[in-house]
This record gives structure tokens, sequence and C-alpha cells, in this order.
């Protein structure tokens, strides 16, 4: 008889072995205990048992080279899509390719929809036939057979620069159509110029953004906001999505697990008997007029920014010849040496974030700007304030009087603008130098 070849894995000879009596070492899974060997072992070997261990970081005797070489591969091998603060997250293909993110936006749009019809925020959009409303599970059949027309707002969808936010983004507009809406298409953007889109267009219900900032380079994600640029509230549970706490490495975060295809299919339902239109808008030139009302006219200040989007550095180069400004473009992985500056801002792929350092290049917390700010502008004479919020970091920039604006004051979150703002206080020597 042929010998049957010998297929056990590493893995599985090491839980054959003994347990180690008086030892802490006990494996997710396990209750047995096993050596200090075999802990690093398995440490050494990346195994998939020690993502959640709590001796996990005990790896005294492994190179340290490694060790980090292992919590790359960890941090890489946590699947699932991630809830975040205005949207999702997942790796590319494996946890959100297109049908995933199509099934996913048909909640959000469900969401803003309903959200948009009780605050009551397009009186004069597009009027068409209500088939279906938000309810337990997805969705409740209209109670009276006459048709009943209420307003679709449509919706704002753009995408940042990873190569697979395109992909995604063609989903986004299909599904979003597909469930009724009316969907304005900005294409290329950010964070930044897609809220002031919403801002502008006071018709709309919100805006999506396909992005996947913050996470590792293979990652893809969706950001939902409404029109005032707040985050959307899901109850998961409706739609029959469990909530999973996951404790990380890094951070714990919370995983969506998501029921099968044909409960997916029932979420919600079209809004209309037609597909949306879809529009597509050349949004960019409008935002970048609006932008320039932050800087002075004419500014013979040099400012370094550092930031690796091409677009922000496409239109840092457009402010540069439009004011004056002297501009600084470079990477955050550049090393050069610069020239004196008066100013540093350090701008990650969500440009509603920064970092400013002063020309000394000490790094300015948002409290401190805010405050100085807000000294320079004097705010009893002023409609622009400066806020901030300590815990998170986050800075923002309220307008209580732009033209048009059905809303009193406005939230704005713009890195470019703040530094418009910085440099034309400055400029007019109101703002410390050594901020």
């Amino acid at each position: 008889m042929p010998i049957e070849p010998f297929r056990t894995t590493s893995h599985e000879l090491l839980d054959q072995l003994e347990p180690v009596s008086g030892s802490p070492f006990v494996c997710p899974g396990s209750s047995a205990a096993v050596s200090r060997s075999i802990h690093l072992a398995r440490l050494n070997a990346a195994w998939p048992g020690c993502d959640q261990c709590e001796w996990r970081f005990d790896s005294e005797g492994l190179a340290k080279r490694t060790v980090l070489e292992t919590e790359r591969i960890r941090s890489q091998r946590v699947d699932g899509i991630r809830r975040t603060e205005f949207g999702v997250r997942g790796q590319y293909i494996n946890d959100l390719d297109r049908q995933t993110a199509s099934d996913l936006i048909r909640i959000f749009c469900a969401c803003l929809h309903e959200q948009s019809r009780q605050n009551d925020i397009h009186p004069d959009a597009m009027r068409a036939p209500r088939e279906a409303r938000l309810g337990q599970a997805g969705v409740t059949e209209p109670t009276t057979s006459a048709a009943t027309f209420q307003s679709v707002a449509p919706v704002i969808v753009g995408y940042d620069e990873r190569s697979v936010s395109v992909d995604l983004a063609i989903g986004v507009v299909a599904a979003s159509r597909e469930f009724g809406m009316p969907v304005m298409d900005v294409g290329r953007c950010t964070a930044a110029s897609i809220q002031e889109a919403a801002r502008c267009f006071h018709e709309c219900c919100g805006a999506i953004l396909v992005t996947g900032a913050g996470s590792p380079n293979a990652w893809a994600g969706l950001d939902v906001f409404d029109r005032h640029g707040d985050a959307v509230p899901v109850v998961w549970k409706d739609f029959g999505v469990q909530l999973e706490h996951v404790s990380h490495d890094t951070a714990p975060f919370l995983k969506l697990r998501l029921p099968d295809a044909t409960a997916r299919a029932r979420w919600a339902r079209r809004l209309t008997r037609q597909s949306g239109p879809h529009d597509v808008l050349s949004f960019e030139d409008r935002y970048r007029d609006w932008l320039l009302r932050w800087y002075p006219k004419q500014s013979g200040l040099r400012i370094l920014v550092r930031t690796n989007d091409n677009l922000l550095q496409q239109r840092l180069a457009w402010i540069l010849q439009t004011t004056g400004l002297e501009i600084i473009c470079r990477s955050t992985h550049d090393s050069a040496v610069t020239p004196h500056v008066a100013r540093t801002m350090i701008i990650p792929e969500d440009d509603r974030q920064f970092q400013v350092l002063n020309a000394n290049g000490q790094p300015v917390n948002s409290e401190r700007l805010s405050l100085a700010l807000n000294r320079a502008m004097n705010t009893q004479s002023s409609h622009i304030t400066a806020h901030a919020d300590g815990v998170s970091g986050r800075f923002w920039l309220t307008d209580a009087a732009r033209t048009g604006s059905p809303k009193s004051t406005e939230s704005i979150h713009d890195a470019l603008a703040t530094l418009g703002l910085i440099a034309r206080l400055t400029e007019s020597k109101r703002l410390p130098g050594d901020l």
C-alpha cells in the first residue's frame, strides 16, 4: 500500500504537544497552557490565534524586526468591515467590493432620505411617488393604494485620490440612482470640498465620499454626511446588521456582521418607479473661488505645506499664482532642507484635519490656535469664529454671515481655508509671530 504523505502543519504539531502545568500562556480557544518556547514560536510564525491573545505583547526573546513584521501581518489580517465615525472602512475586494458597497449605500441613502424628509430641508426638490419608507428591517408597504408623493432630495457623490475609490464610486452612483435618489456627481474631490458642495447646494440631502482616509493603502471606505457635514445616524439593527466589538492593538473598533444576500435585498426598496437622474458637476472651480475669499489679495509671506494629495498640491499652486503668497509644497516624506518659513501646515488624506507649526517648527495645538485667531479677529465684531475640541484635537471655523445660506451659522472643517485665514491675519500683523 502507498504511504500516505505527511500533511500535518507546524501549528497542528504544536497543538499535539503535551500541556505544561503552571505556565501562564494559554492560547485563545484552549484551556491547556503551553510552554514559553511554544508561545514564542507561535508569535514568530504570526499564528492567527495570537491576534486576540492577552500574552501577544510578551515577545522578549524575539528579534525586534520579527516583532514588527508579525505586527504588520496582524494588522493586515484584521478582516471585516469596520464602522467609523462617518461611515465604514474595509479591505478592498476582500471585505469591501463594489457589490458590498452598493448594499451599504442603500442603507445610507435610506437614512439620508428619511432624515431630510423629517427635517424638511428640500421643499423645492423634485417630486416623485413614494413606494417605500424606511421601517423595521428595511421597508414597510404604503398603507393606501393612492399614489403618495414626497420630495426626493439629491445626494452628492465624490471620491478621493486612492486608485480603488474610482471603482467603488461607480457602484455608489449606480446604487444611489437605482434606489431612486438623484445624484450630483462631483468626481475627484476631497472631504473638505465635498462638504462645501453640500453647503452650496441647499436642496441636497447630504454627501457620500468614497475614501479610505485613515486606513492602510489596501483599504477603502465610505463617508456619509448630511448637508451640514455631520455624521448620518444609522440604526444598524433595523437592517439586521450586528455590531461586534473587536479589541485591537492600536484601538478597539466595531465590526459589521452583514446578513446574507437575501436579507440585504430587503433592506430598502426604490423610492420611485424610475432611477434617479445623474448630473455630473464641475465643482472644483467654484470651490477654489470660495477658498480664495479666505486669503489675502497680496502677500509676501512664505509658508510650507506638507501633503501627499495631488489635488491639494494643485490647489496650493493655484493659490500661489493668484495671491502671490509664497507656498512651498512638499510631501510628508520629503526631508529636504527648506528655507525659513512663517508657518508650516501638515495636511493628511482627510483635509478637514491638519497640524500647524510656528516659525520655530514647534507644533501649535488646536486650542491655542483657536484662541489666537479669535483674539486676532476680535470676535465681537467678526462673523468668523474659531473653535477647538481639546479631547479630539479637532479644529473648525464658523461663518455666521454666509450669503444665501438658509442656516444662520455654518461649520467649516477645511485645512486650506484655515491656512488662508492664518495668512491673512499674519499679513495684517494681527496674529502673533510665535503662533
